[in-house]
């Protein structure tokens, strides 16, 4: 494929546009998703053509390789063996209904009716707006198709010549359908093409051109390059699939390219290559591109199990580094079946990157050996895992969040640290969630103002004691202990003295966040 990529703007004329489309001149590559429009959509669209507004820009691509659908709207496209292809990659919604509702049926004998009525909108010329149905014998409806076509717009015309109108109503009717025909004729969409470039190049391009703010993952355009027309393999499709699968640990959000990269680690481990030395497009040529997928999958979801149970990252949004679960997958590849021993190990490894900013530190070289120690690590051949520049380095901790929340690394690691001492030896429910509660009625996030609650808990639990007054009174001194409150905390609570509470339990949580990272032979910094 040809790496090397120009973006051209440019304009083409709705006609054109059709006729090449009719030619096969454009293809649908297997990524695309549906048609899903619905009929509100389809009308506005016209509305906004016959009112002269903009409809967005579409977008091309220019090179080859990819395997296509052969459908546009209700038609099936004829073959083009001509190798200067375009693929639709931004506007597939709006080219098909154009395509649907304006080319003459007649062109395409070999359609199915009822997929060529799904497309089938008329204009009612006395009215001049458009509808999905008409009623049985009304004259001032036509098909657009009929509108769009020369020869029945011509018909059309003379059947109007036998009705009973008046002079000016027929100059009127006849106005508003060479309006419209002239404005579907003359309409200009305006385009960008992209020629050459490879997957991730395209999926760049596509997402800061595109109007309307969708995203496209790497995924759906290694699909048609990899699309199993024998087993009907398709790569994206088999990714949301197992997305859903991962609801029970909150995992359902998890980015698609994350997956990816655990997929393209899983098929290259033979040459033992960090995911991003991978190359997409290898994966192509890859024969048994299914089975390691489905393989990879199992090992992602070994590994969401061990940080979901065993390290408390009860949702994806805890999650400190994507490269956590990329190298722990590969863990599972390399060790399928771990001694406690082992896993006692790799939470440490867990704790330890997560505190260190390990995944920042480095250079990509240096990350690169770090995967190859990790990798040794897992076979055994590592006593923890953890990539040294030099036997001096010392790891230190970024400073203490001023916040409770899900915007950094820091922040996740103080709650993990506080789920951790929740549930100690115990394991989460299926898709169990977090609470947060307020002491102070400020409502600010420091970490010392927030109380901390599994919705398990709370579903055991009259309503009004998930409020954290009750928790705090109600609660016994061993599981008030669990969210850093001592007895002398819980006298300045009765008290009232609550930004003392708030003051004394925030250097409280410090402190035993600070015993537990010093433990992992990492500095503490406050």
């Amino acid at each position: 494929m040809n790496d090397k990529i120009s973006v051209k703007p440019d304009i083409i004329f709705i006609e054109e546009l059709l006729k090449d489309i009719a030619n096969g001149e454009y293809k649908i590559p297997i990524f695309q998703r549906e048609f899903v429009w619905q009929t509100s959509q389809m009308l506005e669209l016209f509305d906004s053509i016959l009112k002269g507004y903009p409809i967005g820009s579409l977008l091309f691509w220019n090179t080859q390789g990819y395997k296509t659908k052969d459908q546009i709207g209700p038609y099936i496209i004829r073959k083009n063996n001509n190798n200067n292809t375009k693929y639709i990659l931004d506007g597939f919604q709006r080219i098909s209904t154009l395509f649907g509702a304006l080319i003459n049926p007649k062109d395409f004998p070999e359609t199915n009716e009822n997929d060529v009525n799904d497309f089938l909108i008329y204009f009612d010329i006395k009215e001049n707006n458009f509808s999905k149905r008409t009623r049985k014998g009304n004259i001032f409806s036509i098909p657009l198709h009929k509108v769009y076509d020369n020869r029945e717009l011509f018909d059309f015309v003379r059947q109007l010549d036998r009705e009973n109108l008046t002079e000016i109503e027929r100059e009127q009717y006849i106005d508003n359908l060479r309006n419209l025909h002239d404005i579907l004729h003359k309409y200009k969409l305006p385009y960008v093409e992209i020629k050459g470039g490879d997957i991730k190049s395209a999926v760049e391009i596509f997402s800061r051109v595109n109007s309307t703010g969708t995203e496209i993952s790497e995924d759906f355009m290694l699909s048609a390059l990899s699309y199993n027309q024998e087993t009907e393999f398709l790569l994206s499709a088999s990714i949301d699939e197992f997305l859903t699968k991962l609801s029970i640990y909150n995992f359902e959000d998890l980015k698609r390219d994350i997956i990816l990269n655990c997929i393209a680690s899983n098929i290259n481990n033979v040459d033992g290559k960090i995911y991003f030395d991978v190359k997409l497009e290898e994966l192509r040529y890859k024969s048994d591109l299914e089975l390691c997928t489905n393989n990879a999958y199992d090992y992602i979801k070994q590994a969401i199990e061990f940080l979901y149970k065993r390290l408390f990252v009860i949702n994806v949004r805890l999650l400190p580094y994507p490269a956590q679960l990329i190298f722990i997958s590969d863990y599972f590849r390399l060790n399928p079946n771990p001694t406690s021993q082992e896993l006692q190990l790799l939470e440490n490894w867990f704790w330890i990157t997560t505190y260190s900013n390990y995944f920042t530190i480095y250079s990509l070289s240096q990350q690169r050996n770090a995967y190859q120690v990790f990798c040794e690590f897992a076979q055994g051949k590592h006593p923890n895992g953890i990539y040294k520049i030099n036997d001096d380095m010392e790891f230190s901790t970024p400073k203490y969040p001023s916040k409770l929340n899900f915007t950094g690394v820091r922040p996740k690691a103080l709650q993990l640290f506080y789920l951790k001492s929740i549930l100690g030896d115990n394991k989460p429910q299926d898709m169990e969630g977090i609470k947060e509660f307020f002491i102070s009625s400020k409502k600010d996030r420091t970490p010392g103002n927030i109380i901390l609650r599994l919705s398990s808990e709370l579903d055991q639990a009259p309503e009004k004691k998930t409020l954290a007054n009750f928790f705090i009174i109600i609660s016994d001194n061993d599981i008030l202990e669990k969210h850093f409150i001592t007895k002398e905390m819980f006298a300045l609570y009765i008290q009232d003295k609550i930004d003392d509470f708030v003051a004394q339990r925030d250097d409280y949580l410090k402190c035993k966040e600070r015993e537990f990272v010093e433990s992992l032979n990492i500095k503490y910094v406050d």
